[in-house]
């Protein structure tokens, strides 16, 4: 399979490689390439500016959580249609799961993809150290092909004539193009990482002005010639199509739950799942045609009072799952089904489904790659299964007596290294989990759905 394509990555974080990579999408774009967005690593609000800044959906590649074979298949599936493919990389090129290993890096999934590389280089206070740094990422593995560099953060012209003298000189790596250091050309943060692009309005605006003034200086024809180079994928997709019953589950797509890998809703209905869409703010209860819920990842503690607000959803959502309704709640699907959120000294009152109480702290309680065995059986895995997926929040749960689920083999969990608070056939856990990795987590769920509706 052809498919021209390109890594975007860095010497660190808070390099700039969002914002670049979303101005280089957006100049492709206008110019009439198709071009593929992905996000390596498992992180779920980059890839809303990828979103916004091409027109389709971006996907997730993570060499941890994922084998060799399944990046490939999801690299060259999500590639069909495309004229090239736009891949932005996590944290620093070589950081993964272990400072001694490849997996999880950047890295490794360009290995895997035989993809050039191009380095977003935070250039602040910087000259022949510029220099130095690209010197040492590409004298750390000589199987990562790299192919130029984007320099970032440049304070003004003369700053940039001295970067690339001393590149240049010392590298001889390819200039490819620049940005100034200006707050105009940043994405807002928050302790999730950046803010979510449909709570940051002028988030278009950010990424056309980042565009306009990248491709003032952009040598477009070099990073095109780059991506070709990419040799051929040795994988051809084959299309499934679904026999069998379908069944209609309800996803909470709003403003607390915006967390969903676009594949896990491919995967669903690839497996004969009718999405339909739920607001769990503005929707007064569950439609009766739903034989499951999913409720994502999010900021439920900051819309912790409209939640509270909207009390018909919750009794709704919670008589359904008493009844039987198989659900399940990551991370902030987990919050909304406890009792209560407190956050700042302010409590308010959630679904209750789980009994516990989850209060919001100012540090992270985790952030790791997360593995996961079944002690027991449930909605979405049966005893034994192995799962791997991450945890990333602020927020820790209090006085919860339901039976949890899954031994932590890495990661923390709930409490006690476990996780997956378990209420008649609803799930809640802070681990999210990508289903091109565990597909019998879906086809489990699903399977669970069916056997709902037809009671």
């Amino acid at each position: 399979m052809e498919m021209p394509r390109i890594v975007l990555s860095a010497g660190g974080s808070d390099s700039g490689k969002t914002i670049v990579t979303a101005a280089l999408l957006r100049i492709l774009g206008a110019k009439g390439y198709r071009v593929q967005p992905f996000k390596i690593g498992p992180d779920y609000i980059d890839p809303m500016y990828h979103r916004l800044a091409s027109g389709r959906p971006c996907r997730n590649l993570d060499s941890w959580i994922m084998d060799e074979m399944t990046v490939v298949s999801s690299f060259a599936s999500g590639s069909i249609g495309s004229d090239l493919a736009v891949i932005e990389g996590v944290r620093g090129l070589y950081e993964g799961e272990s400072p001694v290993g490849d997996e999880g890096s950047t890295a490794h999934v360009a290995k895997i993809l035989k993809s050039p590389v191009v380095i977003v280089l935070n250039c602040h206070s910087l000259t022949r150290s510029a220099a130095a740094q690209l010197i040492g990422l590409r004298a750390m593995d000589n199987q990562v092909q790299i192919a130029g560099v984007i320099l970032n953060k440049v304070s003004d012209a003369r700053h940039e004539e001295k970067l690339r003298r001393a590149i240049s000189h010392y590298a001889g790596i390819p200039i490819l193009g620049s940005l100034s250091r200006s707050p105009r050309l940043e994405i807002k943060k928050r302790h999730l990482g950046l803010t979510t692009s449909h709570e940051f309005p002028e988030a278009l605006e950010v990424i056309k002005s980042a565009a306009e003034q990248l491709e003032e200086g952009l040598d477009l024809e070099r990073i095109l010639e780059i991506a070709k180079q990419a040799p051929p994928i040795d994988y051809m997709p084959e299309a499934r199509p679904f026999e069998g019953e379908r069944v209609r589950i309800g996803v909470f797509m709003d403003g607390p739950f915006s967390f969903y890998y676009h594949e896990n809703l491919s995967a669903l209905r690839e497996m004969g799942a009718e999405i339909a869409v739920v607001d769990s703010l503005s929707d007064r209860g569950l439609g009766d045609d739903l034989s499951g819920v999913l409720i994502g990842g999010g900021y439920p503690e900051i819309f912790s009072k409209e939640l509270e607000a909207n009390y018909q959803m919750r009794r709704s959502l919670k008589e359904r799952i008493m009844d039987g309704l198989p659900a399940i709640g990551e991370c902030g699907g987990l919050m909304y089904l406890c009792r209560s959120i407190e956050r700042n000294g302010e409590k308010r009152q959630m679904v209750g489904v789980f009994d516990g109480d989850v209060v919001m702290h100012e540090k992270p309680k985790a952030l790791s790659y997360v593995a996961l065995e079944a002690s027991r059986s449930s909605v979405i895995a049966d005893q034994g299964a192995a799962l791997r997926g991450h945890e990333f929040h602020y927020s820790s749960i209090e006085g919860l007596s339901s039976e949890l689920s899954f031994r932590v083999l890495r990661g923390k969990g709930i409490r006690d290294f476990m996780d997956g608070a378990v209420c008649h056939n609803a799930i809640g856990m802070y681990t999210h989990l990508h289903y091109l990795a565990c597909p019998g987590v879906p086809a489990k769920f699903l399977k669970e759905c069916r056997a709902y509706s037809r009671r």
